[in-house]
């Protein structure tokens, strides 16, 4: 893919790069727990201008969609729809959880165990291989759960919610800690070109990955109003 736009919107920080051969050409990083909808078109814009090259250019646009935040991820997704449809370019959905394997992997010759946060006591997770690959579904969990894990396989810890969850178990304190903490560009970018090389995109690739049902419920009657008298 000459050009592909990655974007993160699913957890605590705004972040888009532009990669043009597997190079980042342009990208940035910004830290807030909301507002992800205001920052995100300005980021791009200035990143385009700071590559030169026209968003019209966009040969794949690539967003992850989460685990994550409700909020975050349909940001993401829907501003993702959007660029591609500007572009008449592809867009491809990579898993938070995958993407910061594909981080760690580099530096890590075991397991990694990456760790996301849920904004509640427990965590978003998944086990790789070394080398970036699943080794398992993501699943939601407690601490002790995620302690047992890193204490059977050996793992590497990887992820924005590793400081909680060593301050949670403080028998972790000794395990060995990626430097990876959220999805990078590169690393987005890269999962969905390979997505896309082996054979194209389903047409489901931008379902979001929750992983727990949304707690928002309406109200009685489908939350429309109650008849008078």
């Amino acid at each position: 893919m000459p050009l592909t736009l990655a974007i993160d919107t699913a957890g605590d920080a705004c972040a888009a790069g532009l990669i043009g051969n597997g190079k980042v050409l342009a990208q940035q990083f910004q830290t807030m727990p909301r507002g992800h909808a205001e920052a995100l078109v300005p980021m791009v814009q200035k990143l385009a201008g700071e590559a030169r090259v026209g968003l019209a250019d966009i040969d794949l646009v690539a967003v992850t969609i989460g685990p994550g935040s409700y909020t975050g991820v349909r940001t993401g997704i829907a501003a993702a729809r959007g660029f591609a449809l500007g572009a008449q370019a592809p867009a491809a959905g990579v898993s938070s959880l995958q993407a910061v394997a594909r981080g760690a992997a580099p530096d890590a010759a075991r397991p990694i165990l990456c760790v996301l946060e849920t904004r509640r006591a427990d965590y978003f997770a998944q086990l790789f291989d070394p080398d970036g690959s699943s080794r398992a579904s993501p699943i939601v969990a407690e601490g002790r759960t995620l302690a047992d894990l890193v204490g059977r396989y050996s793992a590497v810890l990887a992820g924005n919610a590793v400081g909680r969850l060593i301050g949670e178990c403080p028998a972790l304190k000794s395990a060995p800690v990626s430097a990876a903490r959220t999805p990078r560009p590169g690393d987005i970018a890269a999962l969905a070109e390979t997505d896309y090389a082996d054979g194209g995109l389903a047409p489901d690739t931008l379902s979001p990955l929750y992983l727990r049902a949304a707690e928002a419920k309406l109200p009685p009657q489908g939350g429309r109003l109650k008849p008078v008298g």
